[in-house]
């Protein structure tokens, strides 16, 4: 490093990991906008980063906690970075993953010291995403320029550690392009670990003070990480903590805006009440943990602990109230509070309040659309929706009328039309969205000319349908691919109920309609108590730990009462503006109904198709759910184990909209949502499942260089009312709902890191989780419910299981061969369409007949005859 700048004279001492170092000072990232135009191809990441590459490692001063330095913008100007103390998780990674609606290139720093006792070559095995330098000593020994999108590639390579101090700078690069998986973990494999330090200089004095609150909060942590309207939110320090300090603790937005603070003098076992949680609005927080404010801002002490959490305040309900008209008004009532995007001012427009619209955030989304952010279709298809429903309204806002024509005229609607831009186009959810948007707005302006294409809008219309058609038929007669989604479900929901209530052409809103009964049927049979707690083709880490912040509760809320409204408004606005589509009112009795034993099996299938899906082959998911009024079990069965995942969730037991069970096989602990599969939400590997009832078997494979080496349930210890760790088994209750869960490797509770108290880990590269539902209508007491599952000694050889369930069924599983029950055979996959109580249906199907009690309905799927 150059020394013309002051050297901090202070040092922090750290120890390494495993050989990995966990102790960094890291600037950036450094995002740089890319005009994707002048990059082609399919290795256009590669031709950016090779364009932007320079060989200098370009930081001109020595590195130290807090100091700040200027770097180019790449645009003609500068930008400054700070040198932030990062400590890694157990997982190793410097993680700085986010989500760019456009292009842009990134790149980050990272600095450390590392003290060896002797000269020598050592193996050095750096780990990232993408591209990335490595200076030791300010020399440059190492660069990689792989790309690997999601699960990150580690290189070894070979350089000498002097004597002494050792400084090692990683540069990484990454192209970011919607979601971006941007992590760099570093690790010195041949040495012992006990004979290296880790020094990072810091300019923040005395030493022992900073180490002192540090220590104080990393010992902090929260029972749960999701709050709900009826808690108080309490941070709580370890009984045995050895120190005591005044701190600063507040409850803040990750933007920064605070809700609660306190200065507590925090000591052993202490708590600190923020306050109940319905006094603050719904969304993500952070318990920002720090010094007190006169040693942050004065005396300059700015170290930080952020803990992750989410609020969610909405009134949930699991049983049926009101009509769907009223909930209709209560939804649009709800968006507009929340003031969250273009849906709050639609539902604004819709109760006619229309001195409350802000025209700003109107205007803000068209210029989104205009620069093609991704997830441009799913505001393009509102503004649509509210130009064909409010524009002749003399109310209207005439200085809107202008620019949403010039947005909806120069849009790109279809992926074969000429640009580049960062949206995404090829998945289920977008394939209907971008065909909505076509159609309606080729009804729009039937005769103006579309600048993209330099066609009029009836053929944009005509596109539209044929495309839009294609879809529908094909969701109607096979299902979805995304099954089951409660994320992507409130796309396709944004789309269809456009379609339904604006489509001029009578097959396409008729069949739009018809695809709604289905998955609104589909939603009805797959949740419980308002938690569409299913198996998921797509999910979403925070939309799987319950049901209040699905993106499907308030559309469940509308339809038939149940669940709660929240910020997902882009689905609820859309339905309750929807006038020309009504619910069946047999689905919704469906979804009312708490049956004894409600046990379905579904399968859905189709061929994807190169021109729309980006991809050529066949698919096809087998699921099952058993449904008692204590309890869900719902997963997917035998579903391509072996193969890495991406977002599929895979199973879970659900018993309230927060006590809710499911293991995972995470690469990484991190849940941002760029991760794909992340801490929570899909599995690196998946695994074998099977599920017989209220039994269920997941036998997970692990590769042998597995990054984390575990598998793991979530486990939320606060939703349950008794919870016990007895006999190598996991007990919970919830009312008369029981669960058991157990893994042949053993379970192990965390307890100090940011998933305390709701996490389960077990090790081992090959493992078995058993899940074991119950209720006191059957098994009586817990305690009774306990004894019976700690006598059936479940048999684990390897990847096979040997289990005598709590009915008498003998069930015999492993990672290949059938499930048997009573050793008889029973199919886990061939299943028909649907085959439940309440209809039977074969696949691919032209007709569901839908039965309860003494109704009856008929879904047509058949193309209409000429």
């Amino acid at each position: 490093m150059n020394d013309t700048l002051e050297i901090p004279v202070a040092h922090l001492e750290r120890q390494l990991q495993d050989g990995f170092v966990h102790d960094w000072l890291v600037a950036g990232p450094q995002a740089i906008p890319v005009d994707l135009s002048r990059y082609r191809g399919p290795d256009f990441k590669r031709q950016i980063v090779r364009a932007r590459y320079s060989a200098e490692m370009e930081i001109d001063h020595p590195p130290a906690e807090q100091a700040s330095f200027e770097l180019t913008d790449g645009q003609g100007g500068t930008e400054k970075l700070t040198w932030q103390a990062i400590r890694c998780r157990a997982d190793h990674f410097v993680d700085l993953t986010g989500f760019y609606h456009t292009c842009h290139y990134l790149r980050a720093w990272a600095y450390t010291q590392v003290v060896t006792p002797a000269s020598r070559q050592a193996t050095l095995v750096l780990t990232t995403n993408g591209p990335a330098d490595v200076w030791i000593n300010g020399k440059h020994v190492h660069r990689q320029e792989h790309f690997h999108h999601q699960l990150p590639h580690s290189v070894r390579f070979s350089a000498r550690l002097v004597e002494g101090c050792n400084e090692i700078l990683v540069r990484f690069e990454e192209v970011a392009v919607r979601e971006c998986p941007y992590a760099m973990a570093f690790q010195i494999s041949d040495i012992p670990t006990d004979d290296l330090t880790v020094l990072l200089p810091t300019t923040l004095e005395p030493v022992a003070r900073r180490q002192k609150l540090e220590a104080i909060m990393d010992a902090a942590y929260l029972d749960q990480d999701v709050y709900h309207r009826e808690q108080k939110l309490v941070v709580r320090w370890p009984k045995d903590l050895k120190l005591a300090d005044q701190i600063t603790v507040r409850l803040q937005t990750p933007s920064g805006r605070i809700y609660a603070e306190g200065q507590p003098h925090v000591r052993a076992g202490f708590e600190l009440n923020l306050g109940p949680v319905y006094q603050v609005p719904e969304g993500d927080y952070q318990i920002l943990l720090m010094p007190h404010p006169e040693e942050y801002y004065v005396h300059g002490m700015r170290i930080q602990r952020r803990i992750p959490l989410r609020i969610a305040n909405g009134v949930y309900s699991q049983t049926l109230y009101g009509t769907p008209e009223s909930r209709r008004r209560e939804a649009l009532e709800d968006a507009a509070r929340r003031n969250l995007n273009v849906f709050s001012e639609i539902a604004k427009m819709a109760l006619g309040r229309w001195q409350q619209v802000k025209t700003n955030v109107i205007l803000e989304t068209v210029e989104r659309i205009n620069q093609r952010a991704d997830c441009s279709d799913f505001y393009l298809v509102g503004l649509l929706g509210m130009m064909i429903r409010y524009m002749d309204d003399p109310n209207f806002p005439e200085d809107l009328v202008w620019p949403l024509a010039d947005c909806v005229l120069n849009f790109k609607y279809w992926m074969d039309e000429p640009g580049d831009d960062a949206m995404c186009y090829w998945s289920e959810n977008h394939q209907i969205l971008f065909h909505t948007c076509e159609i309606l707005a080729g009804q729009l302006y039937p005769d103006r000319e579309f600048s993209n294409v330099n066609k009029p809008g009836s053929w944009h219309r005509e596109k539209g349908e044929r495309l839009a058609l294609s879809w529908l038929h094909k969701r109607a007669t096979g299902g979805f691919r995304e099954w089951d989604s409660n994320t992507y479900f409130e796309e396709d929901v944004l789309a269809l109920t456009h379609l339904a209530d604006l489509a001029e052409n009578d097959e396409v809103a008729e069949l739009a309609a018809v695809v709604l009964d289905k998955l609104f049927f589909t939603m009805a049979v797959n949740s419980f108590r308002g938690v569409f707690g299913s198996t998921h083709g797509r999910t979403y880490a925070p939309f799987i730990k319950g049901g209040r912040l699905e993106p499907t509760s308030g559309l469940g809320r509308i339809l038939w009462g149940l669940g709660t409204f929240n910020n997902h408004i882009l689905g609820t606005v859309s339905l309750a503006c929807a006038q020309g589509y009504e619910l069946p009112p047999l689905i919704a009795a469906i979804a009312l109904d708490r049956p004894e034993e409600m046990w379905n099996r579904e399968r859905h299938a189709g061929t994807l198709e190169e021109a729309v899906d980006c991809a050529t082959g066949s698919w096809e998911i087998n699921k099952v759910t058993y449904k008692t009024p204590d309890y869900m079990l719902a997963s997917a069965q035998d579903y391509q184990p072996g193969q890495y995942g991406y977002q599929q969730h895979i199973w879970q037991a659900t018993l309230s909209p927060d006590a809710v069970v499911f293991v995972t096989h995470p690469p990484c602990l991190s849940e941002e949502g760029s991760h794909r599969p992340n801490a929570w939400h899909g599995n690196v590997v998946l695994p074998r499942v099977a599920q017989w009832k209220d039994v269920l078997i997941a036998v997970h494979k692990l590769p042998a260089d597995d990054w984390l080496g575990f598998t793991h349930a979530y486990f939320p210890f606060a939703a349950f009312d008794d919870v016990r760790m007895e006999g190598g088994w996991a007990f919970a209750r919830k009312d008369n709902g029981y669960l058991a869960l157990t893994a042949a490797q053993g379970l192990q509770r965390v307890e100090n890191e940011d998933s305390a108290n709701h996490e389960l880990r077990s090790y081992g590269l090959t493992n078995i989780w058993l899940c074991q539902m119950g209720r006191a209508a059957q098994d009586g007491s817990f305690d009774e419910f306990v004894a019976k599952v700690l006598a059936t000694q479940p048999s684990f050889d390897g990847l096979n299981v040997w289990y005598r369930s709590l009915r008498g069924e003998t069930l015999r599983f492993g990672w290949e061969g059938p499930l048997l029950v009573d050793g008889r055979e029973q199919a886990i996959t061939g299943f028909k369409h649907y085959d439940n109580p309440y209809c039977v249906a074969d696949l691919p199907c032209e007709l569901m007949e839908i039965r309860f009690a003494d109704q009856a309905m008929r879904l047509n799927f058949a193309p209409p005859t000429s």
